[in-house]
């Protein structure tokens, strides 16, 4: 009783309104030399961010830098750029100066999954001190990012056009502040404006590659003879695929079902055709593989999947744009996998999906194909099939092919060098 008298009588001595004044006048004052100390260094930096992106032009180089820069004048250990996929449900990881590499190009949320994904679906700020044990936190395949404790994320869009999201995150467990959330909102905005820029140098850039392409193809096919002899190689080139992939299951004829068979080789013809279909409607050098993808899935489903077999077949990602060699090679591969995943990787399920994803890092183009079907057993062998998709990926597109077992399903993820875009490999 002794104590708590004291304590009031002390209180009641100080009179009530000059005490609030005086707290008040305190608090005004850390408030004010807080603001005052960062806010010349959040200018500074945001300067320093928009002085760098008014340099670059192309995305991915855009990209990269709004990734450097705001590990730098954020003072954090790693920035993140997922943008939209054309279709707005999916984020692609297209830029990292914290996450793997391999991620890169590859690592995909669908709008609203994850931190960042929440951000980007929200369009607000989302963060934690304690990352991993946010209800929305969730790990990003092969990113490696169990070194990072703490984590923001933010939407990027401009003019309410969503571009995708940003995020920042640092090793050491981290409050964000009210200021550091306000600045990445703030680079959010000037990347966003400089995305819109890149994306449309970009989309320049290749409406005169091929116009370029186009005035290179009528010199060379100035007369019909020219034109006729143009198709007949390459009609020859792709029989000649046909012939050779037929060829390589001779060795094993005695042992092949002849249906099986017939059904395989029906399906390459279709492949190579879409190709074909593709070149006769939007050009005659050209081809959007998804067109071609989205084609040959349709066809497959209706005519591989078993009666009363559900199996979904969805082809999202970027738009590919390739000459028709490698176009018609990645058409077969994919083909082969799809093929594949019928075949072996539902049987005796009612339900299931394949999924084909096409994107692209700074230095390659890259084509998942993933289902959720059995997966492949710990002592599988390559069949036939499989080794001519590894043929077709490493000669004919000059890329790499890996095959990975996911907790459910299978994942094929194959990498191609960006130059088959300007048909340096043709």
């Amino acid at each position: 009783m002794a104590l708590r008298f004291t304590f009031y009588v002390f209180f009641r001595s100080v009179p009530k309104l000059s005490f609030n004044r005086k707290y008040a006048k305190i608090a005004r004052m850390a408030l004010t030399e807080r603001a005052e100390s960062t806010r010349p260094q959040a200018v500074m930096a945001l300067r320093e961010i928009a002085r760098a992106l008014s340099a670059a032009w192309d995305l991915d180089s855009t990209l990269d830098l709004i990734a450097r820069k705001t590990t730098e004048v954020m003072h954090v250990d790693s920035c993140t750029i997922y943008l939209r996929d054309p279709d707005g449900e999916m984020l692609r990881l297209r830029a990292s100066t914290g996450l793997a590499r391999r991620a890169i190009g590859r690592a995909i949320l669908r709008v609203g999954e994850g931190m960042t994904g929440y951000a980007a679906q929200i369009n607000e700020p989302v963060y934690a001190r304690d990352a991993q044990n946010h209800p929305r936190f969730i790990w990003v395949n092969e990113a490696e990012e169990t070194n990072f404790q703490s984590l923001l994320a933010i939407a990027m869009q401009i003019d309410g056009r969503p571009m995708g999201a940003m995020n920042v995150q640092t090793i050491e467990a981290h409050d964000f502040t009210a200021e550091e959330i306000e600045i990445l909102a703030l680079i959010g905005d000037l990347a966003a404006g400089a995305l819109v820029k890149a994306q449309l140098h970009d989309r320049q850039k290749q409406q005169i590659e091929e116009m370029e392409a186009l005035a290179r193809e009528n010199a060379r096919l100035a007369t019909n003879t020219a034109v006729i002899r143009e198709m007949h190689h390459r009609i020859k080139n792709n029989l000649q695929t046909v012939a050779m992939l037929m060829q390589m299951q001779i060795p094993d004829a005695d042992g092949l079902d002849t249906r099986h068979v017939l059904e395989t080789n029906v399906h390459r013809i279709h492949s190579i055709a879409a190709v074909h279909e593709v070149l006769s409607e939007q050009g005659f050098r050209l081809v959007d593989v998804k067109d071609v993808l989205e084609r040959i899935t349709q066809m497959t489903a209706e005519t591989m999947t078993a009666p009363g077999q559900t199996i979904s077949l969805d082809v999202y990602g970027e738009a590919l744009t390739l000459p028709s060699r490698a176009a018609t090679s990645l058409a077969l591969v994919v083909n082969e996998l799809v093929q594949n995943g019928l075949e072996h990787a539902f049987k005796g399920r009612a339900r299931g999906r394949v999924q084909i994803s096409l994107g692209r890092s700074s230095e390659e183009l890259i084509v998942l194909v993933r289902d959720d079907g059995a997966g492949f057993p710990a002592a599988h062998t390559p069949g036939l099939g499989l080794e001519i998709v590894e043929t077709l990926v490493t000669e004919d597109l000059n890329g790499r092919i890996k095959f990975h077992r996911l907790a459910q399903g299978t994942e094929v993820s194959i990498r191609m060098p960006r130059s088959l875009e300007r048909g340096e490999v043709e």
